[in-house]
């Protein structure tokens, strides 16, 4: 997408939203722009899903995803500049920014979680994703090109890695508490203490006689962000309370006094606790259905997306990486997922007639392949919908053969082809890579082959 694109593609979703005002909170992932929205009844469903440029549009409480496709991250910065939205929310009146967003039932509770648990991580994907791929480039270097491991080569790279992962709970803290508008930089200072070396890890510590548990904190989402929630319940009355002439410093100190003890002596090792529960959950659930784990995960992955609740998944993705080195679940059954789209949607694309589709279900295509699944998701799949069923199927036979053969993923990424080497073994040996690929192998041709079957209805596609 040009520059000239973005500025005319940003004007129109500002004003489609109801201006920059009407904002609280603007990030992105890989394909789509989120804002969290003030007033919903201000935004203009339809006229948002026409703008060009837009690729579909997903709905959650008040988060607004709107679906870019792979030039999101340029965009976004565009949009930031448009709208002054940075600059707009140092001023801000917490009282007034803050949203009536009390979930209701099941439903808004799990959306509520996917909201912030996106907002905390995504952001930091482009750091997690060069550090785990930076590790498995250095696997091949070392087992196969003779790189020594005690080279300057090899420390300055995986300088890369270990920067990414032992201090991921600073970049963590940091989106956390801008997603709970609390200031940015004492979410990451949170993250800065339980990663220094005198606390992370060190037996015997106390605090005002008080003994403080403190698990290794390096590599660990679920803590920071625990203490990241309930810090906001102390910075956001200070800051309505103190008066403006000693808010400067006074916020800040006692933010800080109260939350960092609070958080080391209680909420740090309690949600160490939950992540060791969620990862025993996890090792049941593949022991108990095996394969079928997996191939649930690969089929259900489509859909996800769609609904722009695979979000939630993050925090058991991180929890296995952190406790067991290697992801054997969810990544597994994405990849399968992945590929099995862009199977579908270029089976597609051998059956569509008009030219526009065409060259849509084509670059989709290949781009799902590839790893990122939107574009195909919300340009094919959702609109001419019996691919999305070729696509389930695919992700479903793919994943069973990955969980069969306990495919694990070492190295977060976007699973897909380009980034097929993070499920290389650290060890040096290749029957882990080999089974990915005869994974996306099997993915892509069932996806193909059945869509091909189910056929599709291209005059009556679903308008987005």
């Amino acid at each position: 997408m040009k520059k000239t694109d973005n500025e005319e593609t940003v004007k129109r979703i500002l004003n489609a939203v109801g201006g920059a005002t009407n904002i609280v909170v603007a990030n992105h992932c890989a394909t789509r722009l989120r804002l969290t929205i003030k007033d919903t009844e201000k935004v203009r469903d339809e006229e948002l899903k026409t703008i060009p440029g837009v690729m579909g549009l997903v709905k959650n409480a008040n988060e607004y995803q709107i679906v870019i496709g792979v030039g999101v991250d340029r965009l976004y910065l565009d949009f930031i500049r448009k709208s002054d939205l940075e600059c707009q929310k140092e001023i801000v009146d917490l009282e007034t920014s803050e949203l009536d967003q009390t979930p209701k039932g099941i439903k808004g509770w799990f959306l509520a979680f996917t909201d912030f648990i996106a907002g905390a991580i995504m952001p930091a994907l482009p750091v997690i994703v060069a550090g785990g791929m930076i590790n498995a480039v250095l696997v091949l270097l070392t087992t196969y090109c003779g790189l020594d491991s005690t080279s300057g080569t090899y420390i300055i790279l995986h300088a890369i890695y270990t920067g990414a992962f032992s201090f991921m709970p600073i970049y963590i803290g940091y989106n956390a508490a801008k997603k709970v508008n609390v200031s940015p930089m004492l979410g990451a200072l949170l993250g800065g203490i339980m990663v220094c070396g005198d606390i992370s890890g060190v037996e015997g510590l106390t605090f005002l006689g008080i003994p403080v548990t403190t698990p290794s904190y390096s590599s660990t989402i679920l803590p920071v962000i625990l203490g990241v929630l309930f810090m906001q319940f102390v910075y956001k009355p200070l800051d309505r309370v103190i008066p403006k002439e000693i808010k400067f410093f006074a916020v800040p100190l006692l933010t800080m006094g109260i939350s960092a003890p609070i958080t080391l002596i209680a909420l740090g090792p309690i949600a160490t606790w939950v992540g060791q529960i969620l990862g025993s959950v996890l090792v049941w659930l593949s022991d108990t259905l095996g394969g079928l784990a997996v191939g649930i995960m690969g089929g259900a992955t489509p859909f996800l997306l769609y609904t722009g609740t695979a979000s939630g998944l993050y925090a058991p993705i991180f929890v296995s990486f952190e406790q067991l080195g290697y992801e054997a679940f969810v990544m597994p059954g994405m990849l399968a997922a992945n590929v099995a789209v862009g199977g579908a949607t270029l089976a597609a694309w051998t059956m569509l007639k008009k030219d526009d589709n065409r060259a849509m279900a084509l670059s989709s295509g290949l781009t799902a392949v590839f790893g990122i699944t939107e574009p195909a998701i919300f340009g094919v799949l959702g609109r001419f919908r019996r691919p999305f069923i070729g696509a389930t199927i695919g992700g479903l036979a793919g994943g069973v053969f990955a969980g069969v053969t306990h495919v694990a993923e070492f190295a977060f990424s976007s699973p897909g082809v380009a980034s097929v080497i993070a499920f290389i073994n650290p060890d040096g040996t290749m029957t882990n890579f080999m089974m990915a690929i005869l994974t996306m192998a099997i993915s892509f041709v069932v996806a193909f082959v059945a869509t091909r079957m189910l056929g599709l209805d291209e005059a009556g596609a679903v308008k987005e």
